[in-house]
């Protein structure tokens, strides 16, 4: 009988997720399924409102088939970066597995933002290919208007996804805080042996295996081929790939063709990194402190710093009002 995943890497997005996942995959006592963001449990992000899981996306069968060559492993595991956003996939997560431990990357916000923004772009479910433009369209967005083509209006803030306390307090309620690991990505690059390390011992898996290099994966990539390459791309295809392929193929043979679509160097390059204006950086900045500084209080740690090349006053301000 296969069984439900107990490892759960649930974002943020752009944060370095793909790296740890596939770091993850070479361990013994680690299973991470093939498929990375089955998104199962984010059901309230759906790519539309109509319901495009329930109509195109991943059933329970198909979900549990990720994990139905995991053996014995300890862990079996997947990576989700919508479910850090999600307010169902705690809760779900929750009530449909044993145990799970909760993985969270994150990164400077505005760098996570601007690379989810270009990540967007070059998928197709983003129309304007301007960060600021984007970012001048968010009211509209958050009142229903100027809505990316196949993207979910939530999906479309990308100050919203940049708030990182907001979306972590849900998780730590849930699971508490021995279930719950946090990795900031800065420090992973800094000292990738020792977060990874870390991240076993969490896990409760032997500490001393390292993947044979450190390397990082899926980096930035723009559209290579145009239309082709955006609809290739698109999640939608993706999963209307894996649909049509019956279960009889095997989970292997199945998810290699889909892979090999997306994958496709005809339809990939790697990308320049996102520039972000300093102007527009500092206005960021000041937007997210208050998150940053109550992320940092979670944490116990100046993030502001880390992030901002500087001492955090909002969470110093915080510090005094609670003396």
């Amino acid at each position: 009988m296969t069984r439900m995943p107990n490892l759960f890497i649930v974002g943020a997005p752009k944060s370095g997720t793909t790296s740890l996942y596939e770091w993850l995959r070479g361990h013994p006592e680690v299973f991470m399924s093939r498929f990375k963001e089955p998104c199962y449990f984010a059901r309230d992000l759906a790519w539309e409102t109509s319901g495009y899981y329930l109509r195109y996306g991943i059933d329970r069968q198909r979900y549990l088939a990720l994990f139905d060559e995991a053996g014995t492993a300890r862990r079996l595991g997947e990576a989700s970066t919508r479910y850090l956003f999600s307010r169902d996939a705690p809760g779900l997560i929750k009530a449909e597995t044993v145990d799970p431990r909760i993985v969270v990357m994150l990164r400077n916000p505005v760098d996570m933002a601007a690379s989810l923004h270009a990540h967007k772009v070059a998928s197709g479910t983003e129309d304007l290919t301007s960060f600021a433009e984007a970012l001048s369209a968010e009211a509209d967005r958050g009142q229903g208007r100027r809505i990316p083509r196949n993207s979910n209006p939530r999906l479309s803030t990308y100050r919203d996804r940049a708030r990182f306390a907001e979306q972590l307090g849900p998780w730590l309620e849930a699971f508490g805080r021995g279930r719950v690991h946090v990795i900031i990505l800065e420090q992973l690059v800094r000292n990738p042996a020792a977060g990874f390390r870390d991240l076993l011992e969490f896990l409760e898996v032997d500490s001393t295996y390292q993947p044979e290099s450190f390397d990082a994966h899926n980096p930035a990539h723009g559209g290579r081929s145009g239309l082709l390459g955006a609809v290739a791309r698109s999640r939608a295809v993706q999963f209307a790939v894996w649909r049509l392929l019956p279960l009889a193929l095997g989970q292997v043979r199945t998810l290699t063709l889909t892979r090999r679509l997306v994958q496709s160097p005809l339809l990939r390059k790697r990308g320049d990194k996102p520039v972000v204006s300093p102007e527009l950086r500092r206005r960021l900045e000041a937007e997210l402190a208050p998150d940053v500084a109550r992320l940092s209080d979670l944490l116990g740690q100046d993030l502001a710093r880390i992030w901002f090349g500087r001492p955090d006053p909002v969470r110093a301000q915080l510090q005094v009002a609670r003396e």
